[in-house]
């Protein structure tokens, strides 16, 4: 079951807990207190944000690393997390000035005990410890006091204002949905496009992993390149068959469909979980189930194509001879029924193994399982019934295959341990002739070279596509970055 809860800009206190924007200090270069403090880091329209606030907000990252008992990065790491928190001041900032132009309230439960929060740091630190952060920042108790009560009300602001973004955004994704993400040979790729396949790719690695697929850079650039690949080889499979005259079969289009809508059933309770996830991506489930049917004719687009070029294959009775006798061992069905002690180590399996060399039925073999189940270093004692070679891992099969019926064996090394082996049975199959096989053979070595054929015809074809992806963003921090431009932010990195 998968549930998703709006994303929310995070208050202050849990941001430091969640966002893992926690930040280094390093004492300041002996200059000036007063001209340290009064320098300007960043301007927003006619507002500025001095360095009074970043040495505050550095002397909290300080302490709060220290009462955490975390070590604070250091070199690149550091100028990285130095550049991150400034980034957050301005973000904060514009959207301070933008909720109140916009006549937009904190919530009533957002405000934040700064007393509390400064008294519970000196509690961790110890009073002098404390001290020495202020000192060490270029600040005092009462201008840390200040700073964190303005940061916690401008906190208030930016969560109203993403609260209420997110609100109109969902009301009208229109704007958003319709943005251009990229293209694939100058065809438009937008947002919508891209969201549902994301949805697709997040779904499906939870269903594999049973976990949220990673966000870092990384895993969301492979990402992005998987979907435009797969978009781009969707594009032009179809340009492929309308010139080749090959048409998509309804059915499958509609077993996809099904298939789809199974998947979805398996991993949401009802509409309702699922639409809950789907408003993440903005999408409705009438999107939703446009964008599958879509899906659902190019992959019937792509069997179609296969079928064709099924017509075409020519399996000799030489490939099919060759095969056989390259699989035939595949084909053996033999089976032997045993039951196995696993231990740990050799030594106890030895000790086991004396105990039970001379037993010569299975009742005798099931008491000494019996005894043995649940004893430490034991990791299972068990009846296995009936099992083929390649079940089993093949020193334990080699070793089993080759006993005879009620003799024991071992210990048997396996990298799950070491085995005392009871074989109690034997059932010897006749291997199926090339006769018996030769149309299972013919069809499995045409499915193969459909497959190469299929495979070929799709990189010749990916050759001359031309895939473009852009700087695909979160749609409140694209929004925030207009802001910044719309105001006229100018950032002093260098001041830091």
């Amino acid at each position: 079951m998968i549930t998703v809860k709006k994303r929310v800009l995070t208050g202050f206190i849990v941001a430091i807990m969640l966002t893992g924007m926690l930040f280094s200090g390093c004492s300041l270069v002996s200059v000036d207190p007063e001209k340290d403090r009064a320098q300007v880091i960043a301007e927003i329209g006619d507002e500025t944000i001095l360095k009074e606030s970043f040495n505050n907000y550095m002397a909290y990252y300080y302490m709060y690393y220290k009462a955490s008992g975390m070590t604070f990065p250091t070199g690149d790491d550091l100028n990285t997390m130095k550049s991150d928190l400034l980034d957050d001041l301005v973000r904060v900032n514009v959207l301070t000035i933008q909720a109140k132009a916009d006549g937009v309230e904190p919530a009533a439960s957002s405000s934040v005990d700064v007393a509390t929060m400064i008294s519970s740091l000196k509690t961790s630190l110890g009073d002098d410890e404390f001290a020495k952060v202020m000192s060490t920042y270029n600040t005092d108790e009462e201008s840390f006091t200040a700073f964190l009560t303005d940061l916690m009300d401008k906190y208030g602001y930016a969560d109203a204002m993403q609260s209420k973004f997110e609100e109109d955004l969902k009301a009208d994704p229109s704007q958003e949905l319709s943005t251009v993400v990229g293209t694939i040979d100058g065809e438009d790729v937008t947002k919508d496009q891209y969201n549902y396949q994301l949805a697709n790719q997040e779904l499906t690695y939870y269903y594999t992993n049973q976990s949220a697929m990673p966000t870092d850079d990384d895993t969301m650039a492979t990402t992005n390149e998987t979907i435009f690949n797969d978009l781009a080889e969707r594009q032009v499979l179809a340009a492929y068959a309308a010139e080749n005259g090959i048409e998509a079969d309804q059915q499958d289009v509609t077993d996809y469909v099904s298939a789809q809508d199974a998947f979805v059933g398996y991993l949401f309770s009802d509409d309702a979980t699922f639409q809950e996830y789907l408003d993440s991506k903005y999408l409705t489930i009438e999107q939703w189930d446009a964008f599958v049917q879509e899906d659902g004719t190019a992959s019937a687009i792509a069997l179609a194509i296969q079928d064709q070029m099924k017509q075409d294959v020519e399996i000799s009775d030489k490939d099919i001879e060759s095969y056989y006798e390259d699989n035939k061992d595949t084909y053996d069905s033999d089976t032997v029924s045993a039951m196995h002690i696993l231990a740990d180590t050799e030594e106890q399996a030895q000790s086991i193994y004396e105990e039970a060399k001379n037993i010569t039925n299975k009742d005798e073999f099931q008491a000494l399982v019996d005894k043995y189940q649940g004893q430490d270093g034991i990791q299972e004692a068990t009846d296995l019934g009936a099992f083929d070679y390649d079940t089993m891992v093949e020193p334990f099969s080699e070793a089993a295959f080759a006993a005879d019926v009620n003799t024991v064996v071992g210990p048997v090394q396996t990298d799950y341990g070491y085995h005392v082996i009871f074989v109690y049975d034997k059932h010897t199959a006749e291997i199926p002739s090339l006769d018996d096989k030769r149309d299972e053979i013919k069809e499995t070595l045409t499915e193969n070279a459909v497959t190469d054929k299929f495979d070929a015809l799709k990189e010749s074809l990916m050759k001359k596509v031309k895939i473009e992806i852009n700087d695909i963003q979160d749609p409140f921090d694209a929004y925030v970055e207009d802001l910044k431009t719309q105001m006229n932010v100018t950032v002093y990195d260098n001041r830091i």
